[in-house]
């Protein structure tokens, strides 16, 4: 029987339980386009519709092998890398430890129950491979704190020499869609969207190969993994373009609407030249200051998708100058160009990621004319 309805009476709410009705003032925004209100189950949402239309668009920007299976995870790339130690740990972990977040992900692994870890302190040149005879191995190919880089012949150089039983795990959320890596030299990668994506929080990315998946199932099925970090059923619900539990739908829409730019504007390769070439005009530009110089000397192993400048000058202080920023009053610089916390050095961090300058460095040649001035004002303050 077909039931036809006057559309003009009909309510404009929605009454689902979740995701929920928006403010009306929200609704006529244009991230209203993500359908935020629908339900991450509904086919037009997920397999016939966003994700799937975005994990098409990952797999072919990141050359992601047609076998690992790409899945969006809740929450940050703490949550991704608690879900992989707990999911695909056996008996052993190793990694290496060069900033806060690779330093972040070997903590998590120790607090697995009866778990041997192993893990380096790379400082800003890792000049040794960790444990690859780990059942797993963590490995960050650039350290978003830093600034220190993995180059490539280091990766795969690990990636070569792991043993038969060994899986080997890279935290991405710095350079995914920024660099161009060593193709499928990986077990599994995890990354955040709110780097070079410029997606913001709520949802990341985890992706497996097909030994990574047979690891869980017999990880999962002898230890008991808490249940938002078992990634058994998420990979099931993954296969069909479907996630296990409600993701950001907007952050998966930004992530989209990125991988059409990336794609349109040369792919990763045109990524990877855009980031090196904000990079290479900001290690210019400091060299010829005298006041800062880049924290990684080696070029081989300094990260060109995040920049860490050591502030070598004694009158001249990061907290000074991030004052200064907060002071214009613009949103944009309301943040600074802050060090991160756990990096001891007086330092500046600064982001190369693509959409910083889409259309070359304008925008760079802007902010380092303005540290100039600000640097200048503090030493006439001075003396």
């Amino acid at each position: 029987m077909v039931i036809k309805l006057d559309k003009i009476q009909l309510p404009t709410s929605t009454f689902a339980c979740g995701p929920a009705q928006a403010l009306p003032a929200q609704r006529q925004l244009f991230l209203y386009q993500t359908q935020f209100e629908r339900s991450h189950r509904a086919p037009d949402i997920s397999y016939n519709g966003l994700y799937k239309e975005t994990e098409t668009h990952l797999r072919r920007l990141l050359h992601i092998p047609s076998d690992y299976v790409l899945l969006f995870f809740p929450g940050g790339a703490t949550a991704a890398m608690d879900a992989v130690a707990w999911s695909l740990a056996k008996e052993s972990v190793s990694g290496l430890n060069m900033g806060a977040f690779s330093r972040l992900w070997c903590q998590i692994a120790t607090r697995i129950p009866n778990i041997k870890t192993n893990f380096q302190q790379a400082d800003l040149i890792p000049h040794t491979l960790p444990n690859m005879s780990a059942s797993l191995v963590l490995l960050t190919p650039n350290e978003t704190s830093t600034g220190v880089q993995l180059p490539d012949d280091f990766l795969l150089q690990a990636w070569g020499l792991r043993h038969s039983d060994t899986l080997v795990a890279w935290d991405t959320t710095s350079c995914a869609g920024g660099r161009v890596l060593p193709s499928a030299a990986y077990d599994i990668q995890l990354f955040a969207l709110q780097k070079c994506f410029a997606a913001g929080g709520g949802t990341c990315v985890i992706v497996l190969s097909p030994k990574a998946i047979e690891r869980i199932k017999k990880v999962t099925a002898s230890r008991c993994v808490p249940y938002f970090l078992d990634l058994s059923q998420a990979v099931s619900f993954a296969r069909r373009s479907q996630t296990l539990n409600t993701p950001s739908t907007i952050t998966i829409f930004l992530a989209n609407e990125a991988c059409k730019f990336m794609l349109s504007h040369g792919g990763l390769n045109a990524m990877e030249n855009l980031c090196k070439q904000h990079a290479d005009f900001l290690v210019r530009w400091a060299n010829q200051t005298d006041w800062c110089r880049p924290l990684v000397h080696d070029e081989k192993f300094r990260s060109f998708t995040t920049l860490t400048l050591e502030i070598i000058h004694s009158q001249v202080t990061d907290t000074a100058i991030n004052q200064a920023l907060t002071q214009t009053g613009l949103a944009n610089l309301q943040d600074g160009l802050k060090k991160y916390r756990t990096v001891e050095k007086n330092s500046l961090r600064i982001a190369c990621f693509p959409f910083v300058d889409p259309n070359g460095t304008e925008q760079y040649k802007k902010i380092t004319a303005a540290l100039d001035e600000i640097v200048r004002q503090l030493r006439k303050q001075q003396n």
